[in-house]
């Protein structure tokens, strides 16, 4: 399990096309809840007991984005270096943020900062403020318990 503190309650925005008049910001709208299951046809090529993570594609700043990590133990969201740069953003793009996380190593790890984007599931589309840390990992992101309960 990764955790941070608890971060400020400011919202910031990004402009994600230079063609766009405003920045996007949060709207609130109700939503519609579907159902998602799985049979015995799902199960194919898996080996029970079942221990693999959830990896999914969630698109965002007009890219898909591979290799995402749900996990459900994390109350921040992350964004790898790697993956912010080759979304298009710069550092300039990134807000403070001086929480510390835990659990990465045996130390505490600073993000470089935060920024909001965002992310769409399907056809369902929120924004996620992600921390973005300089650190190397097989995912490109990882999202967690407040973006999955949003969902």
């Amino acid at each position: 399990m990764i955790y941070s503190l608890p971060s400020s309650v400011e919202v910031h925005t990004v402009q994600l096309q230079p063609s766009l008049s405003k920045p996007i910001t949060p709207a609130k709208r109700l939503h519609e809840t579907g159902m998602i299951s799985f049979d015995d046809a799902d199960l194919d090529g898996v080996t029970l007991p079942h221990v693999d993570p959830l990896v999914v594609e969630l698109r965002m700043n007009k890219f898909t984005v591979e290799r995402v990590l749900i996990d459900q133990g994390r109350t921040s969201e992350i964004m790898y270096y790697k993956t912010f740069v080759k979304l298009g953003f710069f550092d300039l793009d990134l807000f403070p943020d001086d929480y510390p996380l835990f659990d990465f190593n045996a130390n505490p790890e600073y993000p470089l900062g935060k920024i909001t984007l965002p992310v769409w599931a399907g056809t369902r589309s929120i924004n996620v403020e992600f921390l973005v840390v300089k650190l190397t990992s097989l995912y490109n992101l990882i999202m967690g318990r407040t973006w999955l309960h949003t969902m």
